[in-house]
């Protein structure tokens, strides 16, 4: 069985996607391309590319739906993630029970820097 370990996101701010991954979710940055691209890994060897898309911007960016999310064991760790983005000045929603057409998960969407709408919840609703 094949294991997904690495995924490249275009962004028009690499320098801020690159602090937000670092700061919120501990990913080291292995390189940088003056502001144009980082390569990042996290503590499970997931490898994150972040890449300058002149094409992207503010108002050009994503298509629909897309996101990446960060799936929490509980709904104490989906409330620790959104404590850590608020003292870091990112906007969340507070934390809610999801309910999109399948198991409710908890949890909350967020608009990172660079374009890229990040989820973090949990499907362990029972740990509210």
């Amino acid at each position: 069985m094949a294991t997904l370990n690495h995924t490249n996101l275009t962004t028009y701010d690499v320098p801020g996607l690159t602090e937000f991954f670092r700061s919120v979710f501990g990913f080291a940055v292995l390189e940088e391309r003056a502001g144009k691209m980082a390569v990042m890994r996290n503590t499970d060897g997931f490898v994150l590319t972040l890449m300058h898309d002149k094409r992207m911007t503010p108002e050009h960016g994503y298509p629909g739906m897309f996101h990446v999310g960060f799936l929490q064991p509980t709904s104490s760790e989906v409330d620790e993630v959104h404590v850590s983005l608020s003292e870091r000045r990112y906007e969340a929603p507070q934390p809610s029970k999801l309910q999109r057409g399948g198991p409710p998960t908890y949890g909350f969407y967020c608009n990172a820097p660079g374009g890229v709408v990040v989820e973090v919840s949990t499907m362990n609703v029972s740990s509210m």
